[in-house]
């Protein structure tokens, strides 16, 4: 059993610190954008990026593993409720929320290993994919509308955890830390809170139009924002969020309570 305790712990802490680089390169690059006026990328696009560096392949495939135990972590979170959620609604929202941020995460992960390994040129919009793919289902409108509306709450979920800074209750971090701590993780949080607020609009937007390049993905919310006056300023302004974001999940890798036995 402790073999086993110390083998999530060590999954969820390199987990997050590999989520954490990714969104720190990808809110580069949004920055960059916003300062070249060039075109954004999405998370995928960032991962192309790194494979560009020299010996990036090494390192993209070494992301691609933390991303894949950062999954793996989620899923123990989701199916063991390790952090004590339990079986009510919200519980049953809460734990939901952490599988699919399983499957996404894994999903990234293969996506860095087909990159580093020059399977994939990390270009594909896998949010029109899906939407078009779920139109052909029965009630396929109805389905796409509530994915949109799953993806605001993903959103709302961010924004409320930011307000009531509840990411304090998991953190093991000494009071004279938390005065840094506690607005670089409610910047971040909040500015993935509405990055998914805006993908979800656009999905919503989607079933209405029954129209799946309607939908928008990271990239193509991006390119959005960039068309539209001060795009550049929000842009700008919202990368520098997500490099927080980034900087929170690097903070998690460390003070972050994980395990099988954690309680707040």
């Amino acid at each position: 059993m402790k073999w086993t305790r110390t083998t999530v712990r060590w999954l969820a802490r390199v987990g997050y610190a590999a989520r954490g680089l990714v969104y720190l390169v990808f809110g580069g690059l949004a920055l960059h954008a916003a300062w070249e006026l060039s075109e954004a990328e999405d998370v995928r696009g960032s991962l192309k990026a790194i494979h560009q560096e020299p010996g990036g392949a090494l390192v993209l495939l070494a992301l691609a593993a933390g991303l894949a135990a950062y999954g793996a972590w989620r899923l123990v979170q989701s199916t063991l409720d390790v952090d004590h959620h339990g079986w009510g609604p919200k519980a049953l929202a809460v734990r939901g929320g952490l599988l699919v941020s399983a499957f996404s995460h894994a999903s990234l992960a293969w996506a860095g290993i087909k990159i580093s390994m020059d399977w994939s040129s990390g270009s594909s919009q896998p949010v029109q994919h899906a939407v078009s793919a779920t139109f052909d289902w029965p009630y396929g409108r109805e389905l796409v509308a509530v994915l949109g509306i799953v993806i605001i709450g993903a959103g709302v979920a961010h924004l409320h955890k930011a307000a009531v800074a509840g990411f304090r209750k998991w953190f093991d971090a000494w009071p004279g830390a938390m005065w840094w701590i506690d607005p670089v993780s409610r910047i971040g949080l909040s500015a993935r809170g509405l990055l998914f607020l805006g993908i979800g609009g656009f999905v919503i937007y989607s079933a209405i139009t029954l129209d799946p390049s309607d939908a928008k993905g990271v990239q193509g919310l991006l390119v959005w924002v960039q068309q539209h006056g001060y795009g550049r300023i929000v842009l700008a302004v919202w990368a520098v969020g997500v490099m927080l974001f980034g900087c929170y999940s690097l903070i998690e890798a460390f003070v972050r309570r994980v395990g099988l036995g954690a309680k707040v």
